[in-house]
């Protein structure tokens, strides 16, 4: 039976490990379209940037893959997923609603070629594919009628438990040598 169990572990493990690496290589691809093909300046690109949340009773961290910041307005964030891109657009809305004192106006899912694109203010989903993503000069564009509103605070604290929720389910970092 321990031989089992070891066996079940070990398999599990592997496909853990496959995930992460599998999403490593989806953000490297989402990073070259942003910078590359969309004309994004690297220190516009925030990585992995960690946010508190507060409930009630709870405080913890959250992060997303990347969010985009044009002359000092978090304009977008992105999250990075290897498959179901569909069961993470409610996180990704959350997210943009609720971790910043204003409404980040767009949100994105995507596994390195689909992409689903949400104008966050109007709940509207706009594209479909990473390379229908919106290019910097456009964005600049958009961010000129851009006013900064807040998501309605009766509202805030249930999309801050839908964050925290998706927080806890993330797919959880393997260490592994892989050298």
């Amino acid at each position: 039976m321990e031989d089992r169990e070891k066996l079940i572990l070990e398999k599990e493990s592997d496909k853990e490990f496959i995930e992460v690496m599998q999403l490593r290589g989806i953000k490297q691809i989402v990073y070259e379209t942003l910078i590359e093909e969309k004309g994004f300046h690297p220190e516009e690109v925030l990585i992995d940037p960690q946010f508190t949340l507060r409930l009630s009773t709870v405080e913890a961290t959250a992060s997303i893959d990347f969010m985009l910041i044009l002359e000092g307005i978090n304009f977008m964030v992105i999250r990075c997923v290897s498959s179901g891109i569909e069961s993470w657009e409610r996180s990704v809305i959350a997210f943009a609603r609720a971790i910043t004192d204003y409404q980040i106006p767009y949100a994105v899912i995507t596994d390195g070629e689909q992409a689903k694109v949400i104008d966050v203010i109007n709940n509207v989903f706009v594209q479909k594919s990473i390379q229908e993503l919106i290019t910097r000069q456009e964005a600049l564009s958009l961010k000129k009628d851009f006013q900064k509103i807040p998501f309605p605070d009766k509202k805030r604290e249930k999309e801050t438990r839908i964050i925290y929720a998706f927080e806890d389910i993330k797919c959880r970092p393997v260490k592994r040598d892989i050298s």
